[in-house]
């Protein structure tokens, strides 16, 4: 199964879809700041074929309800926190980020607003230097925290650029960034 993780598409959607194009994901998990029609992008996608699960960022409009503040979901034996992240802080760290997903029992935590890719486990990305001295893996151990970066407005030196799962039926899965 592959699982498709962008965020802060800010209304630039033909980057989104260039990547759904290229990945052909069997689901899709927007982090936030999608700032256009979410039910356009699942038409895109082929949903209900390929569930899409839209998190609401601080830039999308408050009245939105087909955003989610955030969501908690089982899949293959995984429990996953998502959020956009600016209610987390995760502009001065990933400790409230941590916690927040180690209180609803996750091993996986998804976020983005900082429009930087970012990966607990080591995978080979632009350093984010708020987080070379975050030691939030002292308190909640065994968490894998992801950020996609942003698929169309990058910061830091980083690309246009999103994340894919590749989840195995008996829980295994790997995680690779690309960029356009």
């Amino acid at each position: 199964m592959k699982i498709l993780i962008v965020s802060d598409s800010h209304r630039i959607t033909d980057n989104l879809f260039k990547a759904v194009d290229k990945v052909k994901p069997d689901h899709l998990i927007h982090l936030g700041d999608i700032e256009d029609d979410t039910e356009y992008v699942a038409r895109y996608c082929n949903s209900p074929r390929v569930p899409c699960l839209f998190i609401k960022g601080n830039c999308d409009l408050s009245y939105r309800d087909d955003l989610l503040p955030r969501s908690v979901f089982k899949l293959n034996g995984h429990k996953f926190y998502c959020c956009h992240g600016h209610h987390e802080k995760v502009n001065y760290g990933l400790a409230t980020l941590a916690l927040s997903a180690a209180s609803e029992g996750c091993d996986i935590a998804l976020f983005g607003h900082t429009h930087v890719p970012f990966d607990s486990s080591g995978l080979a990305l632009p350093k984010h230097a708020l987080y070379e001295q975050d030691n939030f893996e002292a308190f909640v151990p065994g968490l894998r925290i992801l950020n996609p970066g942003s698929i169309s407005l990058p910061r830091g030196g980083s690309a246009k650029g999103y994340m894919v799962m590749d989840m195995e039926a008996g829980g295994r899965y790997s995680v690779s960034y690309h960029t356009l």
